[in-house]
């Protein structure tokens, strides 16, 4: 903070008047005025400088304030992330807002002093302000989305910024006219100072002379500094900081100028280098470090259009990992992780430098090679790649094994641009999947597998309008009572030419064209009015449970449409199980199927772990969801009596299900001896063909009225 300058200085005073005090008596009276003349001349020097000092030095903390209020977000960003909080987190919330708080100051401090574009950079830093307040809530909230809504900001930050530095410029500008025009009023005055002096003598010209030379040089060092620091030359010690006069002050004070520019030329080199990285990681996997689907794009858009590209020159690879998620599952996400960088490094010493290797998806690369001088071989090439992933990958000891599925497509088998590619690459890709081994697939115009797709979803849309897909009832039973205890509606495809297709051989299909909601819809539509019907003839149906896709619970909008379906017969809603199968809870988007579930079960839905214990996220999921219900996987069941690994795992489960209040299914019972070790096992409810095979509504209600017949007759 700069200092205030002191008027009375003695030093100085003695300087000026110790040589007319030596000369002729008579000259007493003009050596007095001229004292006066230096005095004035001194005070004019400084008082601007004392005036418009923290001015300047308010300019350029502005700058720095910026830079530290987007090193917090930064920071802040990074911390919610990774899940940091309490006192460094509140301490960061604050830090940002009392450098809002200090800009603002600077700010004020530029318009009272009428510093020329104020204004403009008011306006910028209200919204600027405005704009960091909803990010830090958007960062509280969601991690991601205030990631996106701080990079979003970016224009905001910047234009504030340039303004800032504008402002800092033209205040900047605004001193040093003052400073020069202070050196050139200081000159003047001496000059007067001698003319006055001469007639005085030549003692007292030499005297003043003398006098006046030791305060205006050390001022014009001190603005020929100021200059210097402000054209960007920060290095250099600050003259006459050793001194304890007003000039001693003023050194000070450009001293600490000098401080805040070097400290502020320090904050945008580091931002520079921030954003280098950001821009490296806005085309970069974090994981494996190669490209990512956005720079997989720009890549294959800029290889098309560069006019020495010949169309037989350039392949486009897309490699789908098989049987990756099972390593998850059963080793950890660090094996996953050791497998995908593995892959990575052999796919890039296949590459050359003039081509492109990027991960575009969860388990899923895609390659571009380019060629300048010769037609290439999608065959061989779909080869090379695929056999990269034969050899097993060792990671802590444990030997781990990946299948691939290849996509292959040349640029001159397809009419596009890359989108065109990738798409056709994808039906190669997916073509190649049908082989259930690791292989390759080629894209062809002969092949057209653009109209094979089209075909099947034009089959599948139909069949949703018309009502082709049904459900069918398969029965609940009371293992104790041994008496009907609901269903489990089980979609069925009454093909036209097929006959009735099971889930196996339409769901990949309905899967792959993002027709989940639609599925979902239509069955939970027919199994809500059958329910009805069940109940206004008087029958028991004891509820019925309903399979329900990732796709549905993981958005919005497939929530709302269950919802809605739901709030339109609520008296139903007691009478419906959600059942969801356990890898949905280990999805990607587990957070919001976390609030989806719940939000369905405060509407009196109940919720079921469909197949528990296939896969391994069950147990650490099970304290975060609300169940009702867990069903044991059909294939424990087989176990029983030959595996007692199986019979152990079941008893587990029990007591677990017992632990958490929630009812237990047992599926696939086949036999007397299967229902027999659940029931003495101590679980309630069990479900196979032992009991019934799925049935049509109408086969249904006759199994329904002979429940209710068979309870009247025992009654």
């Amino acid at each position: 903070m700069i200092q205030r300058i002191r008027l009375a200085n003695w030093p100085i005073l003695l300087k000026v008047m110790a040589a007319p005090l030596a000369t002729l008596g008579f000259l007493a009276l003009l050596s007095v005025h001229g004292w006066q003349t230096l005095k004035t001349q001194r005070a004019v020097l400084t008082a601007g400088y004392e005036e418009f000092a923290p001015v300047l030095a308010h300019a350029y903390e502005i700058p720095q304030s910026l830079a530290r209020i987007d090193a917090h977000l930064y920071r802040l960003s990074v911390w919610s992330q990774i899940g940091v909080k309490g006192a460094e987190l509140e301490r960061t919330l604050k830090s940002i807002n009392e450098e809002l708080r200090q800009a603002d100051g600077g700010i004020q401090m530029l318009e009272s002093a009428g510093v020329a574009g104020t204004s403009r950079l008011r306006d910028a830093f209200n919204a600027y302000r405005d704009n960091t307040s909803q990010v830090m809530l958007l960062i509280l909230r969601n991690a991601t989305l205030g990631a996106v809504a701080a990079r979003g900001g970016d224009a905001i930050f910047s234009r504030v910024e340039s303004l800032a530095h504008q402002a800092a410029a033209n205040a900047s500008q605004h001193f040093q006219q003052r400073a020069n025009g202070a050196s050139r009023d200081a000159r003047e005055m001496a000059r007067k100072f001698i003319w006055q002096s001469l007639l005085a003598g030549a003692l007292a010209v030499l005297a003043s002379y003398l006098a006046s030379r030791a305060i205006i040089h050390p001022i014009r060092e001190l603005v020929q500094t100021i200059n210097r620091l402000l054209h960007g030359k920060l290095k250099g010690e600050v003259p006459y900081s050793g001194r304890s006069d007003e000039i001693g002050s003023i050194s000070m004070s450009v001293r600490e100028l000098q401080r805040v520019l070097i400290e502020n030329r320090k904050l945008e080199e580091e931002r520079e280098e921030k954003r280098v990285k950001l821009e490296y990681l806005a085309l970069h996997d974090g994981l494996t470090d190669l490209a990512n689907r956005k720079a997989f794009d720009l890549f294959l858009e800029g290889a098309i259009r560069a006019p020495h590209t010949e169309k037989d020159n350039l392949i486009c690879l897309l490699i789908d990992l098989d049987s990756f998620k099972p390593i998850n599952d059963t080793y950890g996400h660090e094996a996953g992780d050791a497998v995908l960088r593995e892959l990575a490094r052999r796919f890039s010493l296949l590459a050359r430098p003039t081509d492109m290797v990027a991960r575009i998806g969860g388990d899923e690369f895609g390659i571009a090679i380019t060629s300048d001088d010769r037609p290439l071989d999608a065959a061989s090439i779909a080869t090379r790649f695929l056999d990269a992933t034969r050899d097993p990958i060792d990671h802590d000891g444990k030997v781990l094994r990946v299948g691939a599925s290849v996509g292959a497509v040349r640029l001159s088998d397809i009419d596009g641009d890359g989108e065109a590619l990738m798409a056709a690459a994808d039906q190669a890709m997916y073509a190649a999947k049908q082989d259930k081994r690791p292989s390759f697939s080629v894209f062809t115009r002969n092949t057209t597998p653009e109209r094979v797709g089209v075909h099947d979803r034009e089959e599948l849309e139909e069949a949703l309008r018309s009502g082709a897909f049904v459900p069918y009832y398969q029965p609940k039973i009371d293992l104790r009572s041994k008496t009907h205890a609901g269903f489990e509606a089980l979609a069925r495809w009454h093909h036209p030419t097929k006959g009735v297709l099971t889930p196996e051989d339409f769901l990949p299909r309905i899967s792959r064209f993002g027709l989940q909601g639609d599925f979902t819809g239509a069955i939970t539509t027919q199994v809500l009015a059958d329910l009805g019907g069940f109940l206004q003839q008087g029958l028991d149906p004891g509820g019925v449970a309903i399979n329900i896709e990732e796709a549905t619970l993981a958005s919005h909008s497939g929530l709302d449409d269950l919802c809605q379906l739901i709030e339109s017969v609520p008296h139903l809603a007691p009478l419906i199980t959600l059942e969801i199968t356990e890898d949905v809870f280990i999805a990607r988007a587990a957070e919001m199927i976390r609030q989806n579930v719940e939000t369905l079960a405060a509407m009196g839905v109940r919720i079921s772990m469909d197949d528990f214990g296939t896969g391994y996220g069950s147990f650490q999921h099970l304290r975060q969801f609300t169940f009702h219900e867990m069903k044991i996987d059909t294939e424990f069941v087989a176990g029983i009596g030959k595996d007692r690994s199986s019979e152990v795992i079941i008893e587990g489960f029990l007591s677990i299900a017992n632990g958490l209040g929630a009812d237990v299914v047992a599926e696939g019972i086949e036999t007397e001896a299967q229902e027999r070790y659940m029931r003495q096992r101590g679980c309630h409810f069990g479900q196979g063909y032992r009991f019934g095979a799925p049935m049509p509504r109408a086969t249904a209600e006759i199994y329904l009225r002979d429940d209710k017949a068979a309870r009247q007759a025992s009654s």
